[in-house]
């Protein structure tokens, strides 16, 4: 029997807590392929994003605080007692953490969204670039150890193609052979979600215009607020629907701008801000608007990365409009789900929302059979089962590939050999002459 350590996030989408993070999504869908996978003994282990939790609140067994100091050594001792056979971590942190361990077992490393492109996006909105080494740090770690890794996009794996490539891990152990794995992200109903329940909160008439989750670095705040308000300018039935806010600890500028807008705006009081709501409020919260809305600044971050809203959204059967850049983003238009716009045309959102406020059609049924179709957990996750049925080190394991002056040497001795003095005189010279 397999033993199989998963490592990933909490809170998981059932835990009804402050928040439903990304990465407990993603972490869900993982898990719930190693859970139908047969001949296999699991143990899970996750680590906490703290600030989902009320302080002191019940996390559950082998769940351990990201900011535990000892968070390494707990884990190392976890894998030394249970001795897996292979590892699955999810989510780019928990795979930074199990790149680490001390362990022979072959590891699958899931790189949920590029790291360096959020690490530019934050950069942006920092005005300044002190955090890059930080993100190249643990991307490195992880891409130098995996034995397989998934990304989150097409877009993000010939991203992580061309890290592995310039660690020189595109090398002729691994020729042929598959190294990374797109797996989009997708969604299942959790339990309790499909109430009939209301949010007293939201307005009972009007359209209401829904924007859920964090105020990311790849938000395009500016564009989102422009064109909200030239919509409500022209259609005094719309309302904004905010819950989320500020990403603690990666962003808590860009939801402040935002607020500060409407602040200054002569519709504020169409503005409706919920914060951060408890998972269990979520159906309730989706029953009462009319559309969903997703703004993206056009960054590599946006067309290497996912956007869960997105993919709630049309699970509950909700119209969605988008700016065009992410993967998903373009679904949207394909599936019939909504209404997609150029990243940053301000005039063509305002359009989009007129018109969704007008007629939704049947965007949202368009949308929810999208999601049944090809965004469950089992169809989007069968590469991981299949890796799983023999799963081994990566053909390059122990291998390392020289790409100091000892390797140069190496390759002038090779040129040498196979073009003899005369050849190699005249490349040396060129490549004098060339620096």
């Amino acid at each position: 029997m397999m033993r199989i350590l998963v490592v990933g996030n909490s809170p998981l989408p059932e835990e009804n807590t402050k928040s439903r993070p990304a990465a407990g999504l993603r972490t869900k869908q993982f898990i719930s392929a190693l859970e139908d996978f047969g001949k296999s003994e699991l143990l899970q282990v996750k680590i906490a994003m703290p600030e989902c939790y009320e302080p002191g609140e019940e996390r559950g067994e082998n769940v351990i605080s990201k900011d535990d100091p000892a968070l390494m050594s707990k884990i190392q001792a976890i894998h030394d007692k249970f001795r897996p056979d292979v590892i699955v971590s999810v989510n780019s942190f928990p795979s930074y953490i199990v790149a680490g361990l001390k362990s022979e077992a072959p590891i699958w490393a899931d790189l949920n969204g590029w790291m360096m492109a959020e690490a530019e996006a934050q950069a942006n909105k920092l005005g300044s670039n002190d955090l890059l080494g930080h993100y190249r740090e643990m991307e490195e770690r992880v891409i130098r150890r995996a034995d397989k890794i998934s990304t989150v996009s097409l877009a993000q794996k010939y991203a992580v193609l061309g890290e592995l490539a310039m660690m020189g891990r595109l090398n002729k152990e691994n020729f042929g052979y598959r190294f990374v794995t797109a797996i989009p992200n997708g969604t299942e109903w959790f339990p309790g979600e499909k109430g009939e329940e209301r949010m007293t909160a939201v307005p009972k008439v009007g359209f209401r215009l829904l924007w859920v989750g964090g105020y990311n670095t790849w938000v395009d705040e500016e564009t989102l607020f422009a064109a909200v308000e030239g919509a409500m300018a022209k259609n005094a039935d719309i309302y904004y629907i905010s819950t989320g806010g500020e990403i603690e600890g990666l962003d808590d500028s860009t939801y402040a701008r935002f607020r500060a807008k409407v602040a200054k705006s002569e519709f504020k009081e169409r503005f409706i801000f919920l914060g951060w709501i408890e998972t269990a409020q979520i159906p309730s919260l989706y029953l009462s608007v009319d559309a969903g809305i997703n703004v993206d600044l056009l960054c590599v971050e946006t067309e290497t990365g996912a956007r869960n809203r997105i993919n709630e959204m049309m699970k509950f059967g909700l119209p969605v409009i988008t700016t065009l850049g992410s993967e998903i983003a373009s679904e949207v238009g394909r599936a019939g789900a909504g209404l997609t716009v150029t990243s940053g045309d301000i005039s063509g959102l305002t359009a989009a929302i007129l018109e969704m406020a007008v007629d939704q059609k049947d965007y949202g049924q368009k949308g929810a059979r999208y999601i049944e179709e090809k965004c469950n957990y089992r169809v989007l996750t069968q590469p991981l089962v299949e890796w799983l049925g023999s799963a081994a080190p990566a053909p390059d394991r122990d291998v390392k590939v020289d790409f100091g002056a000892r390797g140069k040497l190496k390759t002038a001795k090779r040129y040498l050999k196979q073009s003899g003095w005369k050849k190699f005189l005249k490349k040396l010279y060129q490549k004098f002459r060339l620096r």
